[in-house]
């Protein structure tokens, strides 16, 4: 059996107390303040829902991270969001509008799109009003009056929802150009569980400019932290690793990278097959 001196233990004891409170405390990370910011609803390959993945939601996801914040992605109808963010619910959302508005982060490219195989060249909307067009739902209200005109005027145009009818319809040629975001169109035309599924080569018309996106924030503090991080991750390759991540056209100067003003338009046709 072990014995210790009678005498002597109690002092070790005190010099080891006294020891342990003389050294540092361990550091210890304080958690990140949480930014809860609603993205609108689910919209392949933008916003992956039963993912919790997307471009735009790991793209918005990431600045916040590299701005000091905590993201939680809410996806919201877009009505719903904006009456949360007023009613300070939520701490942003996806809005061109509002006392503290970012710096565009993404931009959607709404298109014109044909086989290339029909060798179609369309560089004006009134060149859409000779042919079959199949649109988004409510395409008439979003890209001009120049296109609500032609819509209006051309007896084979239709508005169809979900978005893998119009990818049939121009596969299957019961349709000659369909008006989709680009990407949006090439997410569904490569998934394998959609009926006919194609791999036919694509041409694209660059007839609409980009649609740009900004986000509203309750506090301009964090809408300013937002804009540098941006600035920040931008020049870092954010949008080139995701376009790479994602498989998109145009890796070294991806299509969802916002554009100054001024800076000029994308290239009448691009091969997306």
């Amino acid at each position: 059996m072990a014995r210790y001196p009678a005498q002597g233990w109690p002092r070790r004891l005190l010099t080891a107390a006294l020891l342990c409170l003389a050294l540092p405390a361990p550091a210890v990370e304080s958690p990140l303040p949480v930014l809860q910011v609603a993205l609108g609803e689910n919209k392949p390959p933008y916003v992956i829902a039963d993912e919790a993945r997307g471009i735009e939601y790991e793209l918005v996801s990431s600045v916040l991270r590299a701005a000091g914040y905590q993201p939680k992605i809410l996806l919201l109808p877009n009505q719903r969001a904006q009456l949360a963010l007023a009613d300070g619910r939520i701490d942003a959302a996806i809005s061109n509008n509002g006392p503290f508005v970012s710096e565009p982060y993404i931009a959607y490219r709404n298109m014109a799109i044909t086989l290339c195989h029909r060798h179609l060249n369309l560089k004006h909307i009134a060149e859409l009003g000779q042919y079959r067009v199949a649109a988004f739902h409510n395409a008439q209200r979003f890209l001009g009056a120049e296109f609500a005109a032609m819509a209006k005027a051309n007896v084979d145009y239709v508005e169809s929802s979900p978005q893998p009818i119009l990818n049939n319809l121009l596969f299957t040629g019961r349709t000659d150009v369909v008006i989709s975001d680009l990407f949006i169109f090439l997410h569904f035309a490569q998934q394998p569980d959609v009926p006919l599924n194609n791999r036919q080569a694509l041409c694209t018309h660059a007839l609409f400019p980009p649609t740009q996106y900004a986000l509203s924030f309750r506090d301009p503090r964090v809408r300013d932290r937002f804009n540098k991080a941006l600035q920040q991750q931008a020049q870092a390759g954010l949008y080139q690793t995701l376009a790479q991540r994602y498989r998109l056209p145009g890796q070294s100067q991806p299509l969802f990278r916002p554009q100054p003003p001024g800076s000029g338009a994308l290239r009448p046709t691009l091969a997306a097959g």
